[in-house]
């Protein structure tokens, strides 16, 4: 989906294809030197900016299993 971000530059933000219907879902921009990330479900409430080396470092965290969400319990 390409639209303009409150940055006044078009964007390309990209959704991953394994997300499908699911509802937990990140878009993902390239922006200059950086990522952008924003939660796909509320856009208005903005987006993050990461360095190529925090985003390659989140991708491996998550490859690995360290950002797996563990349900509460009680």
């Amino acid at each position: 989906m390409v639209v303009r971000s409150d940055r006044g530059n078009v964007l390309d933000w990209r959704k991953s294809s394994v997300s499908g219907n699911q509802g937990d879902c990140v878009e993902v921009a390239p922006w200059r030197t950086s990522v952008l990330v924003r939660d796909s479900h509320a856009p208005e409430r903005g987006e993050m900016e990461l360095s190529h080396d925090r985003w390659r470092g989140l991708l491996t965290s998550i490859r690995a299993g360290r950002c797996d969400v563990v349900p509460r319990s009680g």
